[in-house]
């Protein structure tokens, strides 16, 4: 196909580039891509101001979309889970397990075990905290 012959998208043709904003959020809703619709402004200007090409505009608008969805999908499966309290090591106090090395809990935050399949067991009975042991 010739470049003469290509299609160009419809609002181009169609409507002046006032009506960009409310095509985009029409397409966004249609799409089901909401972080795209609140953002693409914003990244747009961001793009503008730093002379981003057209795909690191796209990749950027893409990755936070991607993001977002990452994490409203972490956070709709703990909610599914039913867990009756969400514990993070933000949370954690330290001041309850003095024996605890805090150098090892730092180390287990990085979650470089998982990558290099380590094994890593917490031991002690239930609401009293655990010992770690790593082999």
């Amino acid at each position: 196909m010739s470049t003469a012959t290509k299609a160009k998208p419809q609002a181009a043709t169609t409507g002046p580039k006032d009506g960009m904003p409310s095509m985009i959020a029409y397409l966004t809703r249609a799409l089901k891509t909401p972080t795209i619709g609140a953002f693409w402004e914003e990244l747009a200007a961001q793009a503008r101001d730093e002379n981003w090409s057209h795909e690191e505009y796209l990749a950027a608008l893409l990755q936070r979309q991607v993001a977002d969805r990452e994490s409203k999908g972490t956070t709709m499966r703990i909610r599914t889970a039913h867990f009756p309290a969400v514990k993070t090591l933000e949370d954690f106090n330290l001041d309850h397990l003095p024996s605890l090395r805090r150098d090892v809990l730092a180390h287990l935050a990085t979650s470089t075990f998982v990558a290099k399949a380590e094994n890593v067991i917490l031991l002690g009975p239930p609401g009293l905290g655990k010992m770690v042991c790593r082999n």
